[in-house]
């Protein structure tokens, strides 16, 4: 099994400093989103309803500046993006702390928001650029892994010293801000990258995502699974707790078992599907969500003991699901992106991920409110969606989609016949 597991992770000497600088960013994060309103709410003194609208303008507001951050990483390198994103959602979080207006509280937000978002597409960027020869999809599955296991070792240290004094929060807050500077450091480690083509300097501001269909397909469907995913970690507590009346217990459990799936599954699973098509796999990874999105609908109607293993088993298919969906629809991304242009296909991809995030506290919120069941059969509908979509970009034989899936197929067979991979 260890030889196994070996053979799925990358290779290489920036391995460590990349695997690092993403764990001590997602253990930070971890330590910190667990208390951040009540942080927030003890150093402005103001109301939790103010704090989310600063918030959520936050993140609207950034997404019109996403394309000149797309522009940045194809002219400079995802390398010193990342570089710069992290020094600066650092010092922002370390201001935090010493915050005394609500402006500045606003103003601290929008350059987190911006900071994150222009983290996450150029993560991808760097990962295809660190692969080389490699699969990329290796690289984005060690990532993803380790984002989760240290999300979730950050979450329960805080658990375990839960409280909600200023004391703990300011500590919390410092802790977050030391995390994400280490990451920062860590990213120095890492070769520089920049636009290798000599052609890419050229074409930086021809980028038109688009104007290419199966990529702009593969942007709506990450986009839904982006609305299923912030939705069942929304409404699931309120769901269990007031809907059905379950016990409190049940909906850490469940989200502590996605999470450990996640973290542990993430690189086999990428592995041993490589040759997969990512078009096949992020359908059948669509469907796979709706195991646990049909049993919370039905969750009101039975006992506490059925109601345990139901949940169970269907988390684990929803995780199973989100192995597959979110990696390959990411995956699909990066290949479908021209060589010199994917900070700006994948900025357009975050513009619409972060409206994803902004209106679907809403979807939740006025769902909820009809009845218990109606949010998870619209996201049921969303998840159909998502799988359709996905299966007709297979259909779709002469489309770049599929090239850029066979590409990635021929990529891991040379890959796994390599003396390196045995």
């Amino acid at each position: 099994m260890l030889t196994s597991l070996r053979a799925a992770l990358p290779k290489g000497r920036s391995v460590p400093w990349f695997a690092g600088a993403t764990f001590a960013n997602s253990v930070g994060m971890g330590i910190y989103y667990p208390f951040s309103l009540l942080f927030f709410q003890s150093v402005l003194d103001t109301s939790l309803t103010r704090i989310g609208l600063a918030l959520t303008l936050s993140a609207l507001l950034v997404l019109p500046l996403l394309p000149y951050v797309g522009r940045l990483i194809d002219r400079f390198g995802p390398r010193r993006v990342l570089f710069v994103s992290t020094a600066v959602r650092a010092a922002a979080f370390a201001g935090y702390l010493w915050v005394d207006s609500f402006a500045l509280f606003a103003v601290l937000s929008v350059l987190v928001a911006l900071s994150m978002r222009a983290e996450q597409t150029a993560t991808p960027v760097l990962a295809t650029v660190l692969a080389g020869d490699e699969p990329p999809g290796r690289w984005m599955a060690l990532s993803r892994a380790l984002f989760n296991a240290g999300f979730g070792l950050g979450a329960l240290a805080v658990g375990l010293t839960a409280s909600a004094s200023p004391e703990i929060l300011q500590r919390v807050g410092i802790a977050n801000a030391l995390c994400i500077a280490l990451a920062c450091l860590l990213y120095l480690r890492l070769p520089r990258s920049g636009t290798s083509a000599p052609q890419g300097r050229a074409a930086l501001g021809k980028a038109r995502p688009w104007r290419s269909r199966p990529f702009c397909l593969t942007v709506v469907a990450g986009a839904g699974l982006w609305i299923v995913a912030v939705s069942v970690e929304t409404a699931l507590p309120v769901h269990l707790l007031r809907g059905v009346g379950a016990p409190p217990w049940m909906a850490g459990v469940l989200f502590t078992l996605n999470t450990v799936l996640l973290a542990v599954f993430q690189v086999p699973v990428a592995h041993r599907t490589e040759r997969v098509r990512p078009q096949t796999l992020a359908a059948v990874g669509a469907v796979l969500h709706i195991a646990l999105l049909a049993a919370l609908a039905v969750a009101g109607h039975l006992a506490t003991g059925a109601l345990t293993a139901l949940l169970a088993t269907a988390m684990a298919l929803y995780s199973l699901g989100e192995l597959l969906a979110s990696q390959a629809v990411l995956t699909l991304l990066t290949a479908l992106a021209p060589e010199g242009q994917r900070g700006a296909y994948l900025a357009f991809n975050q513009m619409f991920i972060g409206l994803a995030n902004a209106l679907t506290p809403l979807l939740v919120t006025s769902t909820l409110d009809r009845g218990p069941g109606t949010l998870w059969w619209v996201l049921t509908a969303c998840s159909l969606l998502v799988a359709c979509l996905m299966a007709g970009t297979v259909r779709a034989g002469s489309s770049g989609s599929e090239q850029a899936g066979e590409d990635a197929g021929r990529k891991a067979a040379d890959s796994d016949s390599a003396p390196a991979a045995i």
